[in-house]
């Protein structure tokens, strides 16, 4: 038995001592890079060599002429200002390059760390490619993915297959993405979303500073905050303050108005924007669209402006009213609830009942009263009336109360082409629902032409009538009744008497040329939207942009009942 021990005991001693010779063998075991920490030789390596600081054990792997090695155990592994930790690593210094294994770390210059299951390391052209539960922290963001390229020269991180960011309130998302470390720059694509308490953004393309907080839009992106939404094509978003400057054709919704520019300034948290090119500014709760090149709109003031080919469009039941003025400015008070809209300057009106023009005009919304002012001229239904102001008032939508102050003048032309003419100092006429005339008062140096017919329509005499105060009642466009307050000084003058000076009053003249039509107030004012949006409430077809044609109100004076008050 002894024998037997002794014999194993001797044969064990060969085998370890053959081992040991042939490990001193120099010619053998490649050189090492090492370092003075490493219990074996340490030899120069080239500047960019990686080189091995400690590992617990090193194993050496044959495959034909390279230098191979497995490092197991701490392993720790330097380039230049770089540094690597991983369980176990196979390392190769043919090619300056490594596998590592097990909680993976790499470090450089102590402002980036990127820690993952596994990694490859191509020590030539310094790009790390790691796997697993990614990380990237460098003391600004944090970016979690299951594989990270990321190039030590560059210092630039990309991802393919989903990441994540954490960057302070923020969480940002996307499928792929490019990450440098030093500028702090992000690039997303695919199915991009930046997530945080208060906001949410979803885009396909996003460039976005993790140092001031801006999201930069190079794709159609959305904006979803507490109190608005955006669509914006091109611009920059601070994620932050919530400012935002937008180029190419954005929206931003608030809970009552809609911003819609070519370029648009929007500050979502005082509600001021600021609209250039093609402006656009939608009242909800009034159907009110103001359009122009220029906008203002400060929401938590109620104000808002429109200049520069200013356009206002008010949705009236089936009708639509059109206001066109150098300067339009919509004025809202939240607290009474009403809203007050003014116009200056070329200022014209538009609606297929009424059509207008004069030099400043205010429209309280609450009460549906219109205030024209500087000698205004309005027709309606056939009908011209001037005087140095005008108020209507709209019942329902529909004009029902016309008053005429200073210098009134009102001339209607019947079938006969006859112009029936009304004048004083003040004039109220009173419409129906189909906005024909039922009833017109003059009060102060009155004076009146109307022509009588017969039943065959043929004029029979012209009227003129001077009166302080009179009263003229209509039906079905014609006049049935006139009363005259005082003592009126009336005459009757037969066709064959009739002369043009006889036919009018002074100041007569008739100005239906000037009258606009739908084409010419909205002419260089909403081409752009007739072109290429859909509008979102007026709904105006530039197909059917036809010439509304517009029935004359037929004033037959036959048979007129007249009446004098004492």
């Amino acid at each position: 038995m002894r024998k037997i021990i002794n014999y194993h005991f001797i044969l064990l001693f060969l085998v370890f001592a053959n081992t040991y010779i042939f490990a001193q063998k120099p010619n053998l075991i490649p050189p090492i890079p090492t370092s003075p920490n490493l219990p074996m030789q340490t030899i120069p390596s080239a500047p960019n060599q990686v080189e091995i600081i400690h590992t617990d054990s090193i194993v050496v792997i044959s495959e034909g002429n390279l230098q191979k090695y497995r490092l197991i155990g701490n392993v720790q592994l330097r380039q230049k200002t770089s540094t690597m930790f991983c369980n176990t690593a196979i390392y190769n210094f043919s090619n300056n390059s490594f596998e590592g294994f097990g909680n993976v770390k790499i470090i450089q210059a102590d402002t980036v760390t990127i820690t993952g299951d596994n990694a490859t390391y191509a020590g030539n052209s310094r790009v790390a490619k790691i796997t697993g539960k990614v990380l990237l922290n460098d003391n600004t963001i944090k970016l979690n993915t299951d594989r990270l390229d990321y190039d030590l020269n560059t210092h630039v991180g990309y991802y393919n297959n989903n990441g994540k960011i954490e960057d302070g309130k923020n969480t940002l998302t996307s499928k792929e993405g490019f990450y440098d470390t030093v500028t702090k720059i992000f690039m997303f694509y695919k199915n991009v979303k930046i997530l945080s308490e208060d906001n949410r953004i979803v885009t396909d393309s996003l460039k976005y500073s993790t140092l001031s907080k801006e999201a930069f839009f190079i794709a159609p992106a959305s904006i979803y905050n507490k109190n608005d939404t955006m669509q914006v094509k091109k611009g920059v978003y601070n994620t932050v303050t919530k400012v935002s400057n937008f180029y190419g054709r954005s929206t931003a919704t608030t809970k009552d108005y809609i911003l819609t520019a070519d370029t648009l300034f929007f500050d979502s948290p005082t509600e001021i924007g600021i609209l250039k090119g093609n402006a656009e500014i939608i009242s909800k709760k009034d159907s009110v669209v103001l359009n122009g090149n220029l906008g203002k709109y400060y929401g938590k003031q109620g104000f808002s402006s429109m200049t520069n080919s200013a356009l206002m469009r008010m949705i009236q039941g089936k009708d639509t009213l059109f206001l066109a003025a150098d300067t339009l400015l919509s004025i809202e008070n939240k607290e009474l609830n009403t809203r007050r809209l003014s116009a200056y300057k070329h200022v014209v009106i538009f609606r297929k009942d009424l059509q207008g023009r004069c030099d400043s005009l205010s429209y309280s919304i609450s009460d549906s009263t219109i205030a024209f002012f500087k000698k205004p001229i309005l027709w309606a239904n056939g009908s011209q009336s001037e005087a140095d102001s005008i108020n209507l008032r709209l019942i329902d939508n529909k004009v029902r109360i016309m008053n005429l102050s200073t210098k009134s003048f009102v001339i209607t032309q019947d079938s006969a082409k006859n112009f029936n003419q009304v004048k004083g100092r003040r004039i109220t006429t009173f419409l129906n629902v189909d906005s024909k005339i039922e009833k017109v008062t003059v009060v102060g140096n009155g004076q009146s032409i109307y022509f009588a017919t017969d039943e065959k329509n043929k004029v029979i005499g012209m009227n003129r009538v001077d009166c302080s105060r009179m009263n003229i009642n209509f039906k079905n466009n014609e006049v049935k009744r006139i009363a005259f307050i005082g003592k009126p000084d009336a005459s009757l003058t037969p066709p064959h008497e009739l002369t043009a000076e006889k036919r009018e009053l002074e100041g007569f003249k008739w100005r239906e040329k000037e009258k606009p039509t739908r084409e010419t107030t909205i002419l260089g004012r909403l081409s752009y939207y007739l072109k290429n949006t859909e509008i979102i409430l007026a709904k105006v077809d530039s197909s059917k942009m036809k010439p509304v044609n517009r029935p004359n109100n037929k004033l037959p004076l036959k048979k007129v009942k007249t009446k004098v008050k004492k």
